[in-house]
């Protein structure tokens, strides 16, 4: 019963960190994306984890950065319903016609996994 608590703290922790960061997640697929980060944050080994939190920074890049609610789509999609997430990051960084110099690093981090 504790572990049950402990997980049930930590998903609330994450997801008032992911609102925080990224704002309200009104739609349908925004939902189905936290979701799915919160659930990978919690039960993925740590490079698993890892990996998590930098789909999530490429996301916050396109939303904050560019600007780009196109590619913030595309990508929650693919993460939402992706066996491979590395290569949907990678797909959509490499089809943007802007990148910036975090979105680069994140590109190449990514690459790297």
């Amino acid at each position: 019963m504790y572990h049950y608590f402990k997980v049930m703290k930590l998903k609330v922790k994450i997801r008032k960190l992911l609102k925080e960061r990224y704002g309200n997640f009104d739609t349908y697929l925004e939902h189905i994306y936290e979701t799915k980060v919160t659930e990978n944050l919690l039960k993925g080994d740590i490079n698993s984890r890892k990996a998590w939190v930098t789909y999530n920074q490429i996301i916050l890049e396109l939303k904050h950065s560019l600007k780009d609610n196109l590619k913030v789509k595309e990508l929650q999609y693919k993460l939402t319903e992706s066996t491979n997430p590395n290569n949907d990051c990678i797909e959509v960084i490499r089809d943007l016609i802007h990148q910036s110099p975090e979105l680069e690093r994140l590109y190449y981090k990514v690459s790297n996994f």
